[in-house]
């Protein structure tokens, strides 16, 4: 691996920042891109009687949207009042329509599409909605879909489903005065849903960056892998160089990347942790900790009895005894920003501040009165 060309491609590249995309509620709940839960939300929002109190917000948006198309102008729909709304309407063919704007005189179809291909029978959605004299032109279809979309059908257009939201966002501030707060969050979360699967993560310029300049970027990739390998090595092996026995446990998942535990072989349930996640970013950051689990954590009042010295004193978490976790509690805590030197002699630093700063008598005082 030639270092110095690493080097100099870091230092002449501008590395570009990928902005995360936030964490919605339907993310977190993982249906972001569920078509009947989008359908569900917008139905509630639709209805203009409902407890959110944005009345006609969400009908008046979509309707401002149908008549800028050439199409959609040429309908009445506007005309639309007083109307119900509906999810999952049973068709003539057994079909369902996602979402049914209705009155006696006008007619909105939804069909709602997020990553599904349209092969929806819309013939079969329209003829299957009737309306006063079945005026045609008193009736519209509307495919929602993240990309637009070519419809064939001669009654239905596209309109994307961030085209409306966006639109229903420009025409919430008529609507706040009498806006309930929580259903604005909602909203706007629903809103920045969409946003989220409607825009990729990465754009052009990004991905040109990144193929123009592959080759380099594996291989500060694999360095990055060798130097967090070292590290694991090195944190593995203080846990022998550390004259007390400790039984090394290596965390699962994620975990992995981030600690190691070297567990009291007297009481698993106490050990020394080493946190080392932070040496691999700016900070060059190692914690070392004594720490109990579980059994350990109850009748905390008997480690009062323990004769600790100034030193070790100033390194005990002064809300050990306040804490009310029963699974795990730090005891003692201390921190160090290393260099890299010290990196590259990490196991030999983590022995030394273990035995010179008193997390290791801390830890041996403890090991004595736990059974």
């Amino acid at each position: 691996m030639d270092i110095k060309a690493l080097e100099d491609f870091l230092n002449k590249n501008i590395i570009p920042k990928i902005k995360k995309r936030p964490k919605t509620f339907l993310g977190i709940a993982k249906q972001p891109h569920y078509e009947n839960v989008m359908s569900n939300i917008y139905a509630f929002y639709f209805n203009i009687s409902e407890v959110h109190g944005m009345h006609d917000l969400f009908i008046n948006s979509l309707l401002e949207l149908i008549n800028e198309t050439k199409f959609g102008a040429q309908k009445k729909v506007n005309e639309i009042t007083d109307f119900n709304v509906n999810t999952e309407v049973i068709t003539k063919k057994n079909g369902r329509i996602d979402i049914l704007l209705y009155s006696n005189d006008h007619a909105i179809i939804i069909e709602n599409k997020v990553y599904h291909t349209l092969n929806n029978d819309l013939e079969d959605y329209w003829s299957s909605t009737k309306v006063t004299d079945n005026l045609e032109e008193n009736k519209i279809g509307i495919v929602l879909t993240l990309n637009k979309l070519n419809v064939t059908h001669p009654h239905f257009i596209n309109i994307t489903h961030l085209e409306f939201q966006k639109r229903i966002i420009q025409n919430l501030g008529n609507y706040l005065m009498e806006a309930k707060d929580k259903y604005v969050v909602f909203l706007k979360d629903f809103y920045q849903n969409t946003l989220n699967m409607s825009k990729s993560e990465m754009d052009s310029k990004e991905l040109k960056f990144y193929f123009d300049n592959q080759a380099k970027i594996l291989e500060v990739k694999n360095f990055h892998f060798a130097v967090r390998e070292h590290i694991y090595n090195q944190v593995e092996q203080a846990c022998e160089l550390v004259n007390e026995k400790l039984n090394l446990l290596t965390s699962k998942g994620e975990g992995n990347k981030r600690l190691r535990f070297y567990l009291s072989p007297k009481n698993k349930n106490l050990m020394i942790t080493v946190f080392f996640e932070q040496l691999l970013t700016v900070e060059k950051r190692l914690v070392l900790i004594v720490e109990m689990k579980n059994d350990l954590l109850k009748n905390k009042e008997r480690y009062k009895t323990i004769s600790f010295s100034e030193q070790e004193e100033s390194l005990i978490k002064p809300d050990f005894y306040e804490n009310k976790n029963t699974s795990w509690c730090h005891f003692a805590v201390n921190h160090y920003v290393l260099d890299e030197n010290q990196v590259v002699n990490l196991s030999q630093f983590i022995v030394e501040k273990l035995e010179g700063d008193g997390l290791l008598s801390i830890y041996r005082k403890l090991n004595e009165v736990v059974v």
